[in-house]
């Protein structure tokens, strides 16, 4: 009985589609982005690191020996 005087924090509702939630489409798609540029940054630091070891792999193994 105590239950039925209660209010849910969640509220359904049919959704506007002629207004779309503009920020938080922005803050998805800025999120997105912002995701996407580390991760290529970091991949282009990755590919860096990895040549730099193989020249200096390669330096080692043919011409100190």
């Amino acid at each position: 009985p105590f239950l039925a005087f209660t209010r849910s924090m969640f509220v359904a509702k049919k959704p506007n589609y002629a207004q779309p939630n503009w920020p938080g489409v922005g803050l998805a798609l800025g999120t997105s982005a912002a995701l996407w540029a580390f991760l290529i940054k970091q991949h282009n630091e990755d590919v860096m690191e990895y040549e730099r070891r193989q020249k200096e792999r390669h330096h080692k193994c043919t011409e100190c020996s």
